[in-house]
């Protein structure tokens, strides 16, 4: 199993969020609880930001897994 990488920048720091393909449901829960706590720079826009980046790896994963050329080559 694969992890995924999202990366994040604001007020100077740099946040990384490691999560493994098939838990990206939990990793969007730990970016909403984020952006529901008042002691996280993590607004409602970044957790959307950073959901739709999940989102978007995880239709590529489906998408390569679909694909027969992807499939021979493993």
């Amino acid at each position: 199993m694969s992890a995924k990488l999202l990366t994040f920048a604001k007020e100077g720091h740099k946040y990384i969020f490691r999560y493994s393909v098939g838990c990206e449901n939990e990793i969007i829960d730990v970016l909403m609880h984020l952006a529901e706590d008042d002691n996280s720079v993590l607004d409602w826009l970044d957790a959307a930001t950073l959901s739709f980046q999940v989102t978007q790896h995880a239709a590529s994963e489906c998408s390569d897994a679909l694909d027969p050329a992807k499939q021979t080559e493993n």
